[in-house]
């Protein structure tokens, strides 16, 4: 109950969301002024990744950063589920692999990268983005996992 004068904050999970939001538009407003490589994310291409996922690259994790709904309407084989909003909280879900190589993906690229720069700033060294997103990987006819008969996402 909010005493009065004061405003409202509303529920726990609320607040939670603000913040998600806020961290995102930091991020959107650096990364739209300041040049593409200035965090030191790297870049593959979908062919490249597709083969170590194939070999079972144990040195790479896939990180997917699309929504839950999405992830489920196809994924990369062993892309771990992690959207872009609950991020900043599930950090500690990566801490075991801070030394790896973390390839973000999403539908296009963009939400990608912004999860590189939340990354960054929270210290994880080897982060690189899928060119693309999934539309390329999509676009190469490259093997996903998913609920079958289920509508594909269009960029």
């Amino acid at each position: 109950m909010s005493r009065p004068g004061e405003r409202p904050r509303g529920p726990r999970w609320l607040r939670g969301v603000r913040i998600a939001v806020l961290v995102a538009l930091v991020a959107v407003g650096a990364g739209m002024l300041l040049p593409p490589g200035w965090i030191g994310m790297g870049r593959i291409g979908a062919e490249t990744l597709a083969v170590r996922v194939a070999a079972g690259d144990p040195g790479t994790v896939v990180v997917d950063v699309r929504t839950g709904f999405e992830y489920r309407r196809g994924h990369i084989r062993g892309a771990v589920s992690i959207p872009l909003h609950t991020l900043p909280f599930r950090l500690g879900a990566l801490a075991g692999v801070r030394d790896r190589e973390l390839v973000l993906i999403c539908l296009s690229g963009h939400r990608s990268r912004l999860a590189g720069l939340v990354l960054h700033a929270a210290g994880f060294p080897h982060v690189t983005n899928l060119d693309g997103g999934m539309a390329a990987w999509r676009g190469r006819g490259l093997p996903e996992v998913g609920a079958p008969g289920l509508a594909r996402e269009r960029v």
